[in-house]
């Protein structure tokens, strides 16, 4: 009887101890949870920041002139790149000033004057045309239709409310799609314009080519 209660004994203290671990590892687990869904709402954070209404805007109208006309993956592409920018040191800090950015370059600048030269006494002077290359500052925009008189947005039109559509929907972390696959993207020029970069390319869509 006695080696029956022993037993019995040594068996409530390994269930006791089973429930102890169990419970332990519960809370480790929960705690775990806790943890990754802290890391995955700060990460979310930094890679999708909240952005301002005006930031809003200023997206939806670069997506507009940029590629307004472009299919939606094409809008999407534009939307992304200037997210990217925002994100990148290299770049402004907000998305208005990406999107306004513009870079002081040095250019030559061919000045053609006229000056009337007499080759001698008799015959009368001749105009002599007399070409002289100076360097002058231009400031160059990042997106071209900032440095362009573009016509004025109408509400109604189709291609600014998707432009806008799809503006909201990145500043709400959509199109995770497409946010992968243009991770990297940091340029696009028209596929008419060859600029000779070295750059990796990231993809074709519309009217625009992507690179890295």
């Amino acid at each position: 009887m006695i080696r029956i209660i022993k037993i019995l004994a040594v068996a409530v203290a390994l269930i006791a101890v089973n429930v102890q671990a169990e419970e332990q590892s519960s809370v480790m687990n929960q705690i775990k949870t806790q943890a990754q869904d802290t890391m995955g709402y700060v990460y979310n954070k930094i890679t999708n920041p909240v952005l301002s209404s005006q930031d809003i805007q200023c997206l939806a109208r670069n997506i507009y002139y940029e590629a307004g006309s472009e299919p939606e993956e094409g809008k999407v592409a534009v939307g992304v790149v200037t997210l990217n920018r925002a994100n990148t040191p290299n770049y402004p800090r907000t998305v208005c000033g990406v999107v306004k950015q513009k870079d002081v370059v040095t250019v030559p600048s061919r000045v053609t004057t006229v000056k009337m030269v007499k080759t001698n006494w008799i015959e009368p002077a001749k105009p002599v045309e007399e070409v002289q290359t100076t360097w002058v500052q231009k400031a160059v925009c990042q997106f071209s239709w900032n440095c362009m008189n573009v016509p004025k947005i109408k509400e109604n039109d189709p291609r600014w409310q998707e432009s806008q559509r799809i503006a909201y929907e990145l500043a709400e972390g959509g199109y995770e799609d497409y946010r992968e696959k243009y991770a990297n993207a940091l340029h696009f020029h028209a596929k008419q314009v060859h600029p000779g970069w070295k750059l990796k390319r990231v993809n074709t869509v519309g009217g625009h080519i992507f690179y890295e």
